[in-house]
């Protein structure tokens, strides 16, 4: 059995506001695993209950098959990053590290073995004496990072340690987390709402929303196959459209009748459909499944990204990137190809929300 640490219908809340709700997940060993999701939904207080920080309503915790849920931070073999590092300002980088394996009681020596090594890990070798005010926001993550895998952790957490970050340097560190968690052979769970830092590392995304798990799975199909409107709009930019299932493999958007690969589903039953923006080929007008006019158009970097306002369904504007730019008034044929159309079946009721699935 290769599973480290399961959650056993969790549930927390603080006064009325209910934060999780019966929440069940399973993490393997040496799994990189991000749990993503907006502000308040509930994943610092996972990862706080995990660590030993939060103790949950109801629920039970366990690591390696042992139950853990009233055991102390202190004592569970786990290492959490801060956002904001918590690193001690009057210590240099040296006793910054070195602080967690001195309340230990280690022999100097030995500290000062595990130190160079994880400074070694964390490519700060020769920073040992800079305090930490003379470090950069990079450098002071990497410090952060050493003086949690110095104490040789089976789980990393980490609390959206790179959110403080400019661009270039967390997605540099993005590469470095992965090579580190690929060298020391430990669990990572990692939280982050950004969606890209999501795909970029993990072996497994968990998306929350409002105290519940919406979906799991590899960046991969997270990210092709979402499971509903709320996953498909929060990872990567999409289209959402209503749409009827009018028989296997046909399904009515807007007026407009679209080849696709799904069945199962009831004759004329309402559905949401998902269509990436990257997905939609821009034809020649008359030459595609709908005709469209060119509304706006901006340069993103390495491609143009546009709104086509259909000419069927007056009043919704599909949004489109493509590498070639198309000037706004511009008609033109919409085509997506039948694989790349998602149907997804509409929530039963408001409140419905995905089924609780583990991690195996």
């Amino acid at each position: 059995m290769n599973e480290l640490i399961r959650l056993d219908n969790i549930s927390k809340s603080f006064g009325d506001n209910h934060i999780l709700e019966g929440l069940s997940l399973s993490i393997n060993k040496n799994e990189f695993v991000t749990i993503l999701g907006p502000s308040g939904c509930g994943k610092t207080t996972l990862l706080r209950i995990i660590g030993g920080f939060e103790m949950p309503d109801s629920g039970r915790v366990f690591f390696d098959g042992k139950d853990i849920t009233n055991i102390p931070a202190n004592e569970r073999h786990v290492n959490t990053v801060f956002q904001n590092y918590a690193l001690f300002p009057h210590m240099n980088v040296l006793d910054n590290v070195a602080f967690g394996l001195r309340v230990l009681g280690l022999p100097e020596d030995e500290i000062g073995e595990r130190v160079n090594e994880a400074l070694s890990m964390v490519k700060l070798s020769g920073y040992e004496k800079r305090t930490i005010d003379k470090l950069s926001g990079g450098q002071q993550q990497r410090v952060a990072m050493a003086r949690a895998i110095v104490n040789r952790p089976r789980v990393l957490l980490l609390d959206e340690p790179l959110a403080a970050l400019d661009l270039k340097l967390r997605q540099e560190m993005q590469y470095e987390l992965v090579r580190i968690k690929n060298e020391l052979g430990i669990t990572f769970l990692f939280i982050t709402h950004d969606q890209e830092e999501a795909l970029t590392m993990s072996d497994t995304v968990v998306v929350m929303n409002d105290g519940v798990i919406q979906q799991m799975g590899s960046p991969e199909s997270i990210y092709n196959e979402p499971i509903n409107a709320f996953v498909a709009d929060f990872i990567g930019d999409s289209n959402i459209l209503d749409g009827i299932m009018r028989d296997d493999r046909v399904i009515e958007i807007g007026g407009t009748i679209f080849e696709c690969v799904d069945t199962g589903f009831a004759k004329d039953e309402p559905v949401d459909v998902m269509i990436r923006p990257e997905d939609i080929e821009i034809r020649p007008y008359g030459k595609g499944n709908l005709n469209a006019v060119i509304t706006s158009s901006l340069f993103i970097g390495m491609h143009y990204e546009m709104l086509a306002e259909s000419e069927l369904n007056t009043g919704f504007e599909w949004l489109i990137q493509n590498y070639n730019s198309y000037e706004v008034g511009s008609k033109v044929g919409m085509y997506v190809k039948p694989e790349n159309i998602q149907i997804m079946h509409k929530p039963k009721t408001e409140d419905e929300k995905a089924l609780d699935i583990e991690i195996y």
